[in-house]
């Protein structure tokens, strides 16, 4: 392919480098205030009535829940003649392949947070509302105690 040439004059091209730098700078600032604010977002009293959001804490539970009882089951089931680093790795590898599997399954419902500290950091970054965090951080409390009472049982 040959070269192409445009034929622009250099304080022309100098006007449009600087208006489409503005425009950038318009949209980057628009960005980080929709961001920013709660605006758009359902108050707590309508939030509690939805169906979506009672799915998405049940979703957290059972989250929870299969997490605990597969990291747990697997550190415990590694064998009782087993070396430390076999429990090590079978609990890592584990870990890794349940947190992926339930991300996959649970992200389109309820965000696949599974762990507590990951709703609290999302609620003070407001990207949930403090009601629906409070309410996933209950049901994974719940369910990682179910998951462990399951495996203990």
């Amino acid at each position: 392919m040959g070269e192409q040439t445009f034929n622009i004059a250099d304080d022309n091209l100098e006007q449009h480098i600087v208006t489409l730098f503005e425009k950038l700078e318009c949209l980057r600032r628009d960005a980080n205030s929709n961001d920013t604010n709660l605006s758009g977002r359902v108050p707590a009293r309508l939030e509690v009535r939805t169906l979506s959001l009672w799915k998405a804490v049940v979703a957290e539970c059972a989250a929870s829940f299969l997490y605990v009882f597969i990291v747990c089951g697997a550190a415990g089931g590694a064998g009782v003649g087993a070396s430390a680093s076999a429990v090590l790795l079978s609990t890592a590898l584990a870990s890794g392949c349940a947190i992926a599997t339930l991300t996959l399954c649970f992200a389109h419902i309820s965000g696949a947070h599974v762990n507590p500290a990951v709703s609290a950091a999302l609620c003070v970054r407001r990207r949930v509302s403090p009601l629906r965090a409070a309410l996933y951080v209950a049901a994974q409390c719940g369910g990682a105690i179910a998951g462990a009472a399951a495996i203990y049982g």
